[in-house]
């Protein structure tokens, strides 16, 4: 085995490992959230088969500014998202079997749907995890510079996906729909901007490096707030849908509570998602 094979296998052996640390650093929260368990078996089928697509276009986009890997082709980019999804479910079925949450008389259907539910957040977490811990390539850091808001949209759907997955599983934005009046509202408005802004204008000032208010860097703040507020609230009202907490038959107003309590949690994710840049 020639001396470039062999420091291949090892550097991909490395970064799988990162990837599974990743994982479990990122995804034990909802592996331990009795809710989740449940979401596996009451979700329908074709919601999470969505969420797996939604989930899997994610970890590309991911793979594209972050991911197992730093060297970057389309095919690479194809194989490291499918090597992120497989270890999140790989490593959400052994956790949940460590656990004894799937056990001899669970049926095939309730344990498929745990581990692909559960795989989601442990999924992403493989996937960002060389930010973390590794130095980026050269290649992936010419990516990130070459576009400012377009990786920060990809970091802070996957931020927003694993802060507001644990809290959209239980009935607390249920509670909260119903019992929060039209200030509580405007309140939580009022916090999730003010998160989204104070992180957009650090974000900001360590990477852009321009003058504080000065032209470029008004358009870059407002721009990038704007979207990583809308961001966090799809990906609340989805996760929402997804667990069957809002639908046609929700009335509007405690579906647009729920939307914004979740959507602090989903904010506070997106921002932090953005640190990872």
């Amino acid at each position: 085995m020639s001396v470039t094979t062999h420091d291949h296998l090892q550097e991909t052996a490395i970064a799988y490992a990162r990837g599974i640390v990743g994982a479990l650093l990122i995804g034990m929260p909802t592996l331990m959230t009795m809710e989740m368990w449940w979401g596996g078996f009451t979700i329908p089928t074709p919601r999470l088969l969505l969420l797996l697509v939604v989930n899997f276009g994610v970890l590309l986009v991911l793979q594209h500014y972050s991911g197992l890997h730093p060297r970057k082709t389309a095919l690479g980019q194809l194989r490291a998202a499918l090597v992120a999804a497989a270890i999140g479910l790989l490593v959400s079925a052994a956790i949940l079997l460590v656990l004894g949450i799937l056990r001899h008389d669970t049926t095939l259907r309730d344990a498929i749907g745990k581990i692909a539910l559960e795989s989601v957040p442990v999924s992403i977490g493989a996937s960002i995890a060389v930010s973390q811990f590794d130095d980026h390539g050269e290649e992936t850091e010419q990516r990130r510079r070459g576009g400012y808001l377009f990786p920060s949209i990809a970091m802070g759907i996957a931020g927003a996906m694993v802060f507001g997955f644990n809290e959209a599983a239980t009935e607390e934005p249920m509670i909260l729909g119903d019992e929060l009046t039209w200030m509580h509202a405007v309140a939580i408005v009022i916090v999730s901007l003010v998160v989204v802004f104070g992180i957009s204008y650090a974000v900001g000032k360590r990477r852009l490096e321009m003058e504080p208010f000065s032209r470029a860097w008004i358009a870059f703040y407002v721009r990038e707030s704007v979207a990583t507020y809308v961001v966090a609230m799809l990906i609340a009202a989805y996760l929402l849908w997804t667990f069957g907490r809002v639908g046609a038959d929700t009335a509007l107003s405690p579906a647009v509570h729920m939307v914004l309590a979740l959507g602090l949690v989903t904010t506070l994710g997106a921002t932090a998602g953005e640190l990872l840049i």
